[in-house]
Parts: C-alpha cells; structure tokens; sequence
C-alpha cells in the first residue's frame, strides 16, 4: 500500500478527531455574513442504494411527506436570509432531488426570489422523467449530475441498482437524450469496489467518452456506518486497486478529451462552458446546508442539522435553527490548511487570493506543507498559482476520501445527537417567524 495512504489518514483524524463540539448557537451569536454558497438537502429516494452513505429517506408519496419538509426548508432559509446571509449559488443534493421535481422547481422559484443565483447543480437517478427534465430546465438548473455509476449489467446488480433503473444500455440511452438540455450534464461512476474489474470501468469510461458526455465525476468507494454492511459484504477494499484503477485507468482513458478540474472530476475540453463541479467546497469558502442532515461550514465552525425528518421539521416550526451538532472555531491555521487541501484537491491553489482572505503570504503561513509539497514532487508552481500533477492528484484523491470519510462520522453523531433530542419534551416556541411568501 502507498505508505501517503497511511499519512493521509494519519493527518486527517489527527485535525478533524481533535474538534472540539459545543452547544449550539443561535445565528445571531457573533455570525459574519458573507457572500456564501447554498446546499440544499432533498433526502427522499425510491429505494436506497446499499452502498450510499449520505441521509436519505424512502419516499412516501401518500402522505403531506414532501410538502411539509419543503415548507421546513423555506423556513431555515429565512432565518439565514434574516441572519445577513447572501447565496450567490446552490447545489441540491439528496437524495434523488429530482424525484421531487414539482416540489423543488417551486422552491428553487422562492430562492431565487431573495438571492440571486448564479449558478445551480442538481442530482438525478438515471430515471429522471421528461416532465422532471422539463420542470428543473424552466427553473434555471444550470447541471444535471446524474448517479449512473455504471454502464455494466454486471456491476449494476452488484450496486443493486440494475432492477431499479434499468440495464446499461438503457441508462445509456437516457443519458443521451439529457445532453443540450442543460448547460453541463455530469455522469457520476464509482470506483474501487473490492476486486473491481478494470475492464469494466475502463468501458464504462470509454462509452462516456464516445458519448460525449460533458463532465464525469469518478469518485472512490468510501466506507461509513451507513453502508459498512454492504461494504463487508462485498470484500475488503483494496488501496492498492483504488491506485491502479486511478493512474492506469482513469486518467489514461481520460486524458485525451477531458481536462481534470478536481481529482475526481474531469470537464470536456471542448466545451468552456463546462466550469461546475460536484464538490462546491472546492470553490465557495462558506457554505450554509439547510435541510435534514446538511453540514454547513461558516464563521470558522463545522455545524450538522438534525439528521430526522420528525425533529428537523420539529425544530423548524418552533423557530430554532436546526442544528444538533456544531464545532467549537477553527484555529487559524486549521482554517488556512483546510483551505490549502480543498484548493489543491481542485487542482489549483491562488495564493493572491489566499493572502487576501488570511492576510499573510500561503508560502510564509504554511512553509513546512508548501515545502514538503514541492519536495514530494506532489505540485508545481505557475505565476500566482500553485498546482498538483498527476501524482499530487492522486494524493489530494486520498486525502479528500479520508475527510468524507471522517465526516461521515460527524453524520453519525448528528444522528445520536437527533435520537437524544426526539426522547426530550419540545421546547416552547422562539418568538421569530418568518413570512413565507
């Protein structure tokens, strides 16, 4: 195994194991507004993928299920709108947001009606209907990320998703018929399962590359509680396959048609246009999650919502934010280090840009992490900018697998922290409340 494997880890637990978590606050406690990137959490799926590990719940379309949790969210909104926040643009993930489509184009219509938007991203299955392509286009979705994660009969009975969404060939078809809808249309596949074929991936690969398809995500199994039953069922992970399928596979097939603008993600060369990415905390430094279970990263804090449907909307009506889990400040230079591993995970670093958000030079504030950069041979540096290469890639790939892999555990305390709450009597209810209008 790659001994960076072992570093990556060893250096994410040691920042991220060591937050320290308080009681939450209240958004007027001391909050500096700024222009600030908006998620939105939408968790309702048909079925649940057995390898997801994000919040999702079985949709129940013969209940007020949907309505509700919508009007919850218009609600969390207005408190960061009364709070001074400005979005300047949102990504709504799940979930399958777009099986919500009617729901959701009205909402992104309320958002768009106090922020103004510049850009927007939403996820799909591969069953996305014509009536939902057609609503979420009206509503000025900018990309459709679609969870194809496999082109292979094979290796979509293995993700269970062959009879929930089809064959390859058909989810190929549907695909196709996506593209110009949208300004950027992103297929997602997934690597790395325990003995994962190259072959496969490597035509599923090309078949989006014949395709043309504008932008591909090619992100790596990542292990969490929610999906380590499927994990254990599948075999052990190898990071010893996880590298091969990257460097001898991925970035091979790749190259030729499609520039890398994250390690994981890789943008048509012929199309300009193509400049969004599944990862926002690549380019927007705060970013607010409303909805169940979203995280959200401002003031320098790491807060969680509360990850049920029944104490989000509880917590919503009584006027409190619904935040169950939040972290003490970052220190400094953990704020600057968290900067410097996303910038470098999307490939490029500005150090004008770093040195007018922290006022100090990125080669003065963090000279050991630059040094041994450049002295691993993992980046290089052009004008203002700093860059990794194919192996820093790699590297920065790690890395990021193991933030979300520790992050899920934040998931899982958010969870307890919502289990504790659900068994206390509700609190009286706050005097703000917004106007929904």
């Amino acid at each position: 195994m790659n001994p960076l494997h072992h570093v990556a880890r060893w250096a994410v637990n040691q920042k991220l194991g060591r937050l320290r978590w308080e009681a939450p606050g209240r958004l007027a406690d001391g909050v500096r507004p700024s222009r600030s990137f908006l998620y939105i959490h939408v968790p309702f799926c048909e079925s649940i993928c057995p390898f997801c590990m994000f919040n999702a719940h079985k949709l129940d379309r013969r209940s007020s299920q949907v309505q509700d949790y919508f009007e919850a969210l218009k609600r969390e909104l207005l408190m960061y709108e009364a709070a001074g926040f400005d979005f300047g643009a949102a990504y709504v993930g799940g979930g399958t947001p777009a099986l919500v489509h009617e729901e959701l184009a009205r909402f992104l219509e309320f958002v768009r009606g106090r922020f103004d938007l510049t850009e927007v991203s939403v996820e799909a299955n591969p069953r996305i209907p014509d009536a939902a392509v057609q609503s979420l286009a009206a509503a000025g979705v900018d990309r459709l990320s679609v969870g194809v994660q496999s082109f292979d009969d094979g290796m979509l009975e293995r993700l269970g998703r062959l009879e929930a969404y089809g064959s390859g060939a058909e989810i190929r078809e549907r695909v196709n018929r996506l593209l110009g809808r949208f300004r950027i249309v992103n297929v997602d596949f997934i690597f790395n399962l325990p003995n994962h074929d190259p072959e496969v991936l490597a035509r599923d690969l090309q078949i989006a590359v014949d395709d043309g398809i504008d932008q591909l995500t090619t992100y790596p199994l990542m292990e969490a509680q929610q999906n380590r039953g499927y994990v254990d069922r599948q075999g052990r992970i190898s990071y010893d396959l996880e590298a091969y399928l990257y460097k001898r596979v991925i970035l091979p097939t790749l190259r030729e048609h499609y520039t890398p603008v994250s390690s994981w993600c890789f943008s048509r060369k012929d199309k300009p246009e193509v400049d969004m990415l599944d990862e926002y905390v690549v380019d927007y430094f705060d970013y607010v999650g409303i909805g169940t279970g979203s995280m959200s990263l401002h003031d320098g804090r790491v807060s969680v919502n509360a990850y049920t449907l029944p104490l989000y909307q509880r917590l919503v009506a009584q006027g409190r934010l619904p935040v169950v889990l939040e972290s003490a400040p970052l220190a400094r230079r953990d704020y600057m280090l968290y900067y410097l591993m996303m910038a470098l995970f999307g490939r490029r670093v500005d150090c004008k840009k770093f040195e007018a958000i922290f006022g100090v030079p990125l080669r003065r504030a963090l000279w050991p992490e630059c040094t041994a950069l450049r002295a691993m041979g993992l980046v290089y540096a052009r004008g203002d900018h700093i860059y990794t290469n194919e192996r820093g890639m790699y590297v920065f790939l790690m890395i990021l697998r193991e933030f979300f892999t520790h992050v899920n555990r934040f998931r899982s305390l958010a969870r307890e922290a919502s289990h504790r709450l659900e068994r206390q009597p509700a609190a009286p209810k706050l005097s703000f409340e917004p106007v929904l209008d």
